[in-house]
């Protein structure tokens, strides 16, 4: 959502004019219970959508631990996913974190050749090799991890899995069965500076 329409956006207004009567439309009708948008790439737009009612009951919101949406980033600019998690946790809104492992840029290894169309998540590989190193010295998986880092922020309500194979599926139920991840791995997560800024 931007203040005015983008490739990968819809503007405020038109958000407001015609999207939400379209959503509340079936909601009135009993046809749907619900309905929920995606907040990736504009945050200030974001954060006024789930403020203002009408509000969307869900949101998808980026949560990793490098508030970094890749690809899926319109913008070039970084969109505060802690910011819109906070927000939509404020406003009743409930949050299904996406991009967990950032396609792949949080595990121990990408499973494909990156283009240049994905250069963004080659880019965070490469930026995150501390994060593995710091993963190999306590033995764990790195997807793992950032699965049980991504279930730990408060507002995050649920993760939605990009996975493709099974291997990956069970990494995330060990995530899931793990928990969050313990606070002072999160501090040292944190401490390396890894987030979008």
């Amino acid at each position: 959502m931007t203040g005015r329409a983008t490739e990968r956006s819809t503007s405020l207004s038109l958000y407001r004019e015609a999207v939400v009567p379209a959503f509340e439309r079936p909601v009135a009708e009993g046809l749907i219970a619900s309905w929920g948008i995606t907040g990736f790439n504009h945050t200030g737009a974001t954060i006024d959508a789930i403020s203002v009612g009408p509000r969307p009951a869900a949101l998808q919101a980026i949560a990793n631990l490098m508030d970094s949406a890749g690809e899926m980033n319109g913008t070039g600019t970084p969109g505060r996913p802690r910011d819109i998690i906070a927000a939509a946790k404020a406003n009743g809104v409930g949050v299904m974190g996406v991009r967990a492992v950032q396609a792949g840029a949080l595990t121990a290894g990408l499973d494909r050749t990156i283009t240049e169309d994905q250069r963004a998540t080659g880019n965070d590989f490469d930026r995150a090799a501390p994060y593995r190193a710091l993963c190999r010295q306590w033995g764990d998986d790195p997807a793992i991890i950032a699965h049980r880092y991504a279930l730990g922020p408060d507002g995050v309500d649920t993760l939605v899995l990009g996975v493709k194979t099974v291997a990956e599926l069970e990494q995330a139920l060990a995530a899931e069965r793990a928990g969050p991840l313990e606070p002072d791995r999160v501090a040292a997560i944190d401490a390396l500076g890894l987030r979008s800024t």
